[in-house]
């Protein structure tokens, strides 16, 4: 890929991760406190795509699909040849994949298709967690080889306490799952946020 196209796939990605994130933690985070339906510590977010205001945070999660996806190469293409990882981009490939059908699958419920849809959602959920905190530390711990250590050690740091989250979701079942969850989803999105500043460094830098 030659320089106008690198850095416009950049801009790319630099665009959408900003307002993927801008847009799920606006619209999520509205719909904890719109929702009185629901409760914010019991409830898991996957909660809110149905019902009122459903429409617009399945929306969220398909423009954090196209970002992932995107991120998935930008970033790929951004890293030093010797910090590369096709495994980390490969990770957030099958994030990108999985995230619209933990979106849409929940709108089979109370239809003959609503225990496989519940499946398939439950391993959707779980599939796009795990690659995206793997794909998280794999990216972190690239990028803190490169030069600038010191600023990058946030997304390490970050990823790892994502890390640390997901075994507690998963393995902790004494806490609200709403609340370990969204814990989780907030580490994951300061993550992302932190990954689009790499980004911007790296296009001025070039």
């Amino acid at each position: 890929m030659d320089k106008p196209h690198h850095a416009a796939l950049q801009r790319l990605s630099i665009t959408l991760l900003c307002a993927a994130v801008a847009v799920f933690a606006l619209t999520a985070g509205a719909l904890q406190f719109t929702r009185a339906d629901l409760d914010p510590v019991a409830m898991p977010l996957s909660t809110y795509l149905r019902g009122p205001g459903g429409y617009w945070l399945r929306g969220a999660y398909y423009l954090m699909a196209a970002s992932l996806a995107a991120f998935a190469f930008a970033g790929y293409r951004a890293a030093a040849h010797t910090s590369r990882s096709a495994l980390a981009s490969a990770l957030f490939i099958i994030a990108a994949l999985a995230l619209p059908v933990v979106a849409y699958t929940v709108l089979f419920e109370n239809t003959a298709q609503e225990n496989l849809a519940r499946l398939v959602h439950g391993l959707a959920a779980q599939a796009t967690f795990l690659c995206l905190v793997m794909g998280m530390l794999l990216w972190s711990s690239r990028w803190q080889r490169q030069e600038g250590t010191r600023t990058r050690r946030a997304g390490l740091v970050l990823a790892w306490l994502a890390f640390v989250q997901m075994w507690v979701l998963a393995l902790w079942r004494g806490l609200p799952p709403g609340l370990t969850q969204k814990l989780l989803i907030v580490l994951i999105l300061l993550w992302l946020g932190w990954a689009a500043w790499q980004l911007w460094r790296g296009q001025r830098r070039d």
